[in-house]
């Protein structure tokens, strides 16, 4: 055994074990020595729960070992060590206890998350199934729609055949019953009783109807039904289907067509912006020495040239800016003056330039703008004084060579006086005048006072053309304005919304937009209808119209139904009279919408914007509510506050305020579009701003931006602060209004600004720029050039059919607010009073308000003809009702140049209106009118010699067709009377002026059922018209139909039936104007310019110049003048032989083109080989599929046919067989109407007997 010693290790023991701290075969902890072998201890310590007895342990067996060595182990030292084991070791276990709980969460969480994931996937499942089932009921619902519109075809095409049999069997019935009638009449006059059996059967067919629906009975044409049966055996060229046709003449080629057609609709994108504008702008540039040439024109020459101009239905603006006054300009101000004169000389028409010994600090800018920079940009006139020695102005002479080294500018040189160069320069003016408008110098003016004019509408009396070609134009202006704006942010589903409706198979009702002021309405309309026309939209028809100010007469919903009426009459054959009378253009309106419908293939679009500004249009609107035809979709668009209650159930487009992300977007776009960016800060503010419906308005945006992106960097903050304060767009515009007086009033133009303004306020349709400067006499060029730039980019004010207008709702309530102070009624009164004192000064006697009751209505019955413009009747009758003149009124409108002016515009209602305002009845209005005429016609030969008898019997017949119209048939028919008798007594009998009145006539009394009296008048016409024009000429065939419905009305259909064939016969040969002859010889004269100015311009041949030439020569063609389109068509022709390829397409074009005139014309040899060369070009560039090819195919085998050669013909109606089976399938109509003809021409060949099995 060992001692305890052994237990203590001393420094010089060198034991090779090492202590062990730790736990012993899990013991406890401890510190534990390896015992030599040696040492035998009492107890067997490995066994024991310790080591030492100081822990605590029970005193092993044998004693105690503190005892037996002697030695203290108890030592505070482990005695901390004990706690701090014991706190270790609680530590360690609340840790564990507190994992176990953290593992006792994550196990409950983990096991939600797995019921929620498994949920989820249930979910998920379930929505996959849905979608498959929903792609699957798709995929259904389109097959049943593919079925359903197999089947509805199917249901048209045996509907198709079902009436035509129908109307078969019901004219082989009227037949049987004609031979019956006719049977029963011969045995009644046997018996005595003629007369009252045939007044017995004129009663039962006639029956009691609108004394108006007779008119329309004799213009009206045959039933769809009728005309689009197919005859057994008349050629392949009466067989034409409405899918094979390549335009509405057989001859004319579909390119040339479309071409000319898009010319009558959209007339804007043939010509030049001035034409479309109704104004000529004459920019004058001419220094301080100048200033006798200036006032020598102004006097003596302006007013003529302006007579002129207004004469073909535009007006004359002379712009010319001094100098005086400027020198005062600071560098910013001259900066602002040389850009207005820019614009102005760019918007300019002609440019004329006086030069003498000295210049002014505009002359050389002038110069290089209207001329030096871009020569040959308009028609330019310098005048150059000569005194007699060379200049000793370097500057003069410097501009004088730059415009002698010129060839292509008109120059007046060596004169002397100012009364010589004046003299010069308007020679020239009246020539560049007459070519811009169209005016042959030449031509005869017999036609124009022999009475006979050959059109549909009211003829011309007051010196001026119709203004009915130019309200096309404003519609068009309208459009393009609306579509300015590029604010299209969201309209991307709304133009997909709209496109399903109109692909949407029908009837539907009409499709509702609505929006605030503001709110992009109008936009999104224009923007649609421009992408349907790039698109072609699907070969339908687009009618649009856009209202403007309430009191305008685009708010005329009369004026709106007859002119979208004249432009679907446009797509008929043979249209009848277009009606004056209000309630018949509203009846008959619905009845045009479904008959061209019917026709198109794509059916019509009519698209109608802010309806609720029309004149009590929920009731002239009636007919939107009533089931729309199936082929027609309409879109209309309304203020959500003022839509009325019934339209509120269609479908509708709401249009809302832009997002503030969607303002963000377009406010950066716009100001990086100018390059004028804004900081962040400005951007944030401005953002913060517009958080309101108001201030996020797409209107108040694009105002906002605009106004910003012209402001400097030093006014920039000045600005964002002004807008933060503003909380909607009449606000904002008011602040707008506000920054411009300031900038632009000075000392010497103060109180100008809000003048200006509240003129154009004032006005009805706006005012133009020549009213302006002769109303308010201290406004200069100087001042309003740069103001109306200004106000016009801010969008306060527009330029629409030249005249100046407020351009949005809000701006004309923020210039009402900025402008009208106090006593708004009573400053409007003057400003009115001044207007109607301005438009009478063109009377023999002005009317003076108020109006004396010593002056007779004679006195002012009569205007100046020649000086009467349409402005005078928009603007006059207007003006004395609000200023409730009944007296003024009166004679104001019964001026039968005013009468003229609104009856030819298709005003009656508008006119009808004003007299019931003055309390007369429609009796009344005719008595007056017909007693002023009769004044009229004892002033012949005055006002130089304009007062003509011609003149006197077309107002006499013009008033007799507007009172028949109106069913005054007792009223209408002694001034239809008098013209007769007037034009048989100033020109010949036999002159066709004597055969139109004469038809008038025989329609007045055939609307009166005195039909004897009736045939024999038209009898004579058709006299006139066969002596005058031959057998074959359209007014033939227009008056052997009027004698046919008129047999027909009285039941003698032996009569009629072969007057009705001749008709035919003679259209078909003649093929008479599809358009409409007054919107035809509005058209003419821009084709002449357009042509006359590219000669100038280009020289005697270029391949434009050949295109204006056969779109010249269509024009004819459709106008039947097939002589005038020969010479075009040859001139064409021999244009692009020398200026194109031999084998170009285009030269097909002119080959086809002059073939099919020649086949009008019967020349069949010549149209022959032209058809060929024809043929040989496009099959060099084309497919034999194509449409270009099978046109000339078609028509080479129908001029074969003529021709009797079918051996020839017979190859080409097989490949035009095969070419349609190819592009339509075998089982298309086409393919059955090119079969058809393909057997006419078996059938027509000599066969063997037994040999017919091919046809």
């Amino acid at each position: 055994m060992g001692t305890g010693s052994s237990f203590i290790r001393h420094n010089h023991d060198h034991y090779e074990e090492d202590d062990v701290l730790g736990d012993y075969e899990n013991q406890g902890p401890g510190v534990y020595k390896r015992i030599p072998i040696e040492v035998k201890p009492r107890g067997k310590l490995g066994k024991n729960k310790t080591k030492f007895g100081s822990f605590g342990r029970k005193e092993p067996k044998g004693g105690s070992l503190q005892s037996a060595l002697s030695v203290d182990l108890e030592n505070p030292e482990v005695e901390r060590i004990r706690k701090e084991f014991e706190m270790y070791r609680l530590n360690k276990e609340q840790e564990i206890a507190n994992m176990k709980k953290k593992e006792q969460k994550f196990e409950t969480e983990n096991k939600r998350l797995r019921a929620e994931l498994q949920a989820l996937q249930k979910t998920c499942n379930t929505l996959r199934a849905q979608r498959d089932a929903a792609l699957d009921a798709e995929q259904q619902t389109l097959a049943r729609a593919e079925t359903f519109e197999n089947e509805r075809d199917k249901i048209q095409r045996q509907f198709k055949i079902f009436r035509e049999t129908k109307e078969g069997e019901i004219q082989n019935l009227l037949k049987a019953k004609r031979e019956l009638e006719t049977k029963l009449s011969k045995v009644s006059r046997d018996n005595g009783d003629s007369d009252t059996s045939s007044k017995g059967e004129l009663d039962l067919i006639i029956g009691a109807g609108n004394p108006g629906d007779w008119w329309t009975a004799l213009e009206s044409e045959p039933s769809l039904g009728s005309t689009s049966q197919l005859p057994t055996f008349k050629g392949p060229e009466f067989a034409h289907s409405t899918m094979e046709m390549d335009g509405p003449f057989t001859n004319v080629n579909k390119d040339d067509w479309n071409v000319v057609a898009a010319t009558l609709a959209q007339l804007s994108t043939a010509i030049p912006d001035t034409s479309a504008s109704n104004t000529i702008r004459l920019f004058i540039s001419a220094p301080q020495d100048m200033q006798a040439e200036m006032d020598i024109l102004k006097q003596d020459y302006l007013e003529n040239l302006k007579g002129q101009i207004e004469g073909e239905g535009r007006f004359l603006v002379t712009i010319h800016f001094s100098e005086q006054g400027t020198q005062q300009y600071t560098t910013q101000e001259m900066i602002v003056l040389e850009a207005s004169i820019k614009q102005q000389i760019e918007q300019c028409t002609l440019f004329l330039a006086f030069l003498g010994e000295s210049t002014n600090r505009f002359t050389r800018f002038e110069y290089e703008q209207g001329y030096l920079q871009n020569p040959g940009s308009r028609p330019s006139i310098f005048c150059f004084r000569d005194t007699g020695q060379r200049s000793s102005n370097s500057k003069v002479r410097e501009l004088r060579d730059l415009i002698q080294r010129s060839s292509s500018v008109k120059m007046v040189e060596h004169y002397t006086t100012p009364e010589d160069g004046t003299t010069k320069a308007f020679t020239e003016l009246e020539r560049i005048i007459h070519i811009e408008l169209g005016i042959d110098n030449k031509q005869d003016k017999s036609d124009s006072d022999s009475g006979f004019v050959d059109m549909e509408g009211p003829e011309q009396l007051c010196g001026g053309g119709l203004w009915d070609i130019h309200s096309d134009y404003e519609q068009l202006e309208a459009l393009s304005y609306a579509a300015m704006s590029s604010c299209q942010l969201t309209f991307e589903r709304h133009y997909e919304r709209l496109n399903q409706h109109v692909m949407s198979a029908g009837p539907l009702p009409p499709i509702l937009i609505s929006g605030s002021s503001g709110s992009g309405r109008s936009l999104l309309l224009a923007k649609w209808i421009q992408l349907q026309q790039q698109k072609g939209s699907n070969g339908s028809l687009i009618v649009y119209h856009f209202v403007g100010n309430p009191d305008s007469c685009s708010a005329d919903p009369f004026q709106m139904i007859r002119r979208l009426t004249n432009q679907l009459m446009q797509h008929v054959t043979a249209p009848p009279a277009l009606t004056c009378d209000p309630g018949r253009l509203i009846d008959e309106f619905p009845r045009w919408l479904e008959k061209v419908s019917s026709k198109t293939p794509g059916g019509v679009i009519l698209v109608l914007d802010s309806i609720d500004k029309f004149q009590n249009g929920e009731v002239h609107l009636k007919w939107l509510l009533d089931p729309l035809p199936v082929d027609s979709r309409v879109i209309v668009s309304v203020h959500e506050d003022t839509c009325p209650q019934a339209w509120r159930s269609w479908p509708t487009i709401n249009l809302e305020s832009l997002s503030n992300k969607n303002v963000k977007e377009l406010l950066r776009a716009e100001l990086t579009s100018v390059n004028a960016p804004i900081s962040m800060e400005h951007e944030n503010r401005i953002l913060t701003h517009c958080r309101t419906q108001e201030t996020c308005n797409p209107l108040y945006v694009m105002l906002m931006t605009c106004d910003l992106s012209r402001c400097n960097s030093e006014n920039v903050e000045s600005r964002v602060n002004q807008i933060v304060e503003t909380d909607n767009c009449v606000d904002l515009y008011v602040m707008l209004l506000d920054n411009m007086r300031h900038k632009h009033e000075t000392s010497t133009t103060r109180g100008l600004f809000k003048k200006v303004l509240r003129y154009i306020y004032a006005a009805r349709t706006g005012v133009g720029e020549w009213e302006l400067f002769s109303i308010l006499h201290d406004l200069t060029w100087n001042f309003w050039a740069p103001l109306a730039s200004d106000l016009m980019n801010r969008q306060i004010l527009a330029y629409r059919s030249g005249v100046v207008i407020i351009a949005h709702e809000q701006a004309r309530e923020a210039i009402s607010i900025n402008c009208f102070v106090d006593n708004e009624e009573a400053q409007l009164e003057e400003i009115w009073k001044v207007y109607v004192q301005y438009f009478t000064q063109f009377l023999s006697c002005n009317i003076i308000m108020p109006c004396s009751s010593s002056i007779a209505p004679h006195q002012t019955a009569f205007l100046r003809p020649g000086q009467v413009t349409c402005r005078i009747a928009d603007e006059l009758p207007w003006l004395l009702k609000q200023l409730n003149g009944k007296d003024e009124m009166h004679q104001c409108i019964v001026n039968l140049c005013i009468f003229q002016r609104l009856y030819g515009r298709g005003r009656c209602a508008e006119l009808i209106n004003y007299w019931q305002f003055i309390g007369a009845d429609k009796v009344t209005m005719a008595n007056a009118y017909f007693s002023m005429t009769k004044m009229f016609e004892g002033m012949v030969g005055q006002f130089d010699g304009m007062v003509t008898l011609p003149r006197i019997a077309d107002t006499y017949e013009a008033l007799g067709r507007f009172l028949r119209d109106l069913g005054l048939l007792e009223k209408a028919l002694e001034p239809l009377q008098r013209a007769l008798e007037l034009r048989m007594t100033a020109m010949d009998p036999d002159h066709p002026s004597v055969a139109q009145s004469s038809h008038q006539l025989a329609g007045l009394y055939a609307q009166w059922n005195k039909f004897s009296t009736a045939e024999d008048l038209y009898k004579q016409s058709l006299e006139i018209y066969e002596n005058a024009f031959g057998s074959e000429h359209y007014l033939v065939a227009k008056e052997l139909d009027s004698l046919s419905i008129l047999y027909q009305k009285q039941d003698r259909h032996e009569l009629a039936d072969p007057l009705h064939k001749r008709a035919v016969a003679i259209r078909k040969k003649y093929k008479g104007p599809r358009v409409n002859s007054g919107q035809m010889k509005g058209v003419d004269p821009l084709r002449r310019r357009a042509l006359r100015l590219e000669e100038l311009a280009m020289g005697p041949d270029s391949h434009d110049l050949a295109r204006t030439l056969n779109e010249l020569g269509v024009l004819y063609y459709l106008q039947n003048n097939s002589e005038t389109a020969e010479q075009f068509f040859q001139r064409s022709l021999d244009m692009r032989l020398n200026t194109l390829p031999e084998s170009h397409p285009d030269i097909a074009q002119s080959l086809n083109n002059l073939a099919g005139l020649y086949v009008d014309r019967n020349h069949y040899d010549k149209a022959e080989s032209l058809y060929e060369q024809a043929l040989d070009i496009r099959l060099k560039h084309f497919p034999p599929e194509s449409p270009s090819v099978a046109s000339v195919v078609k028509h080479l085998a129908i001029l074969y046919k003529k021709q009797g050669k079918l051996d020839k013909a017979e190859p080409l109606y097989q490949q035009a067989v095969e070419i349609r089976e190819k592009s339509f399938g075998v089982n298309h109509p086409s393919v059955a109407t090119a079969l058809v003809n393909l057997a006419v021409m078996y059938s027509q060949q000599i066969l063997p007997h037994g040999s017919h099995q091919k046809c």
